[in-house]
């Protein structure tokens, strides 16, 4: 029996947008490369809660041509590519109203994980955000969600989870794992699944 739906934040939850580093690049009229070998690198040590985003941030930003602080930097990048899919939010909240819980499960580091949960509300949208951050481990690794299953105390036979593209290690992990394509096609998958009229 299915008890509980798992699902991403970047490209579900969270609209899919260009990369970062290809929004700024363009913007700032410098090399993506600059950028993009930083979340290649150190961002990944960042996600997985073993460095602070702000420390690692700081000797690269008068390179890639900000003027102005960290703090500043972090805010014009989580308001400009952190925006709700609401109509999965909503979806969810009455997937609760009928007694299947529903978790975030996305890789994020602590300050973009903390902007998701307070400032955009996720919080009340789901029972639980689990951040990569948090669990110590990145979805391209299987600990992630042996993690969160155990944290929730639920068997993988028991989960769902739906991601744009990273789906192998949930996988791997015994959850029964889906491609999110569309709203529509989540809605409708979700409604086959758990026998729930439209």
């Amino acid at each position: 029996m299915i008890k509980a739906l798992l699902i991403d934040g970047d490209g579900a939850t969270l609209k899919k947008t260009k990369y970062f580093s290809e929004v700024y690049a363009e913007e700032y009229h410098i090399p993506e490369e600059k950028l993009r070998s930083f979340f290649k690198d150190k961002f990944r040590d960042c996600q997985k809660g073993k460095a602070d985003l702000k420390q690692e941030l700081t000797p690269h930003l008068k390179d890639w041509g900000w003027k102005g602080t960290v703090e500043e930097f972090l805010d014009y990048w989580f308001h400009t590519q952190t925006i709700p899919n609401q109509p999965i939010l909503d979806f969810l909240h009455t997937l609760r109203e009928r007694g299947i819980k529903c978790y975030l499960a996305t890789d994020q580091e602590k300050y973009r994980a903390e902007y998701i949960a307070n400032n955009l509300r996720f919080k009340d949208y789901f029972d639980h955000c689990f951040f990569s951050c948090d669990l110590g481990y990145d979805k391209s690794q299987i600990e992630f969600f042996e993690a969160l299953l155990e944290k929730i105390g639920l068997k993988p036979e028991e989960a769902i989870y739906w991601d744009d593209e990273d789906i192998e290690m949930a996988k791997a992990a015994g959850i029964n794992a889906s491609i999110y394509e569309s709203f529509e096609n989540f809605r409708d998958e979700i409604n086959i699944l758990l026998n729930l009229s439209q």
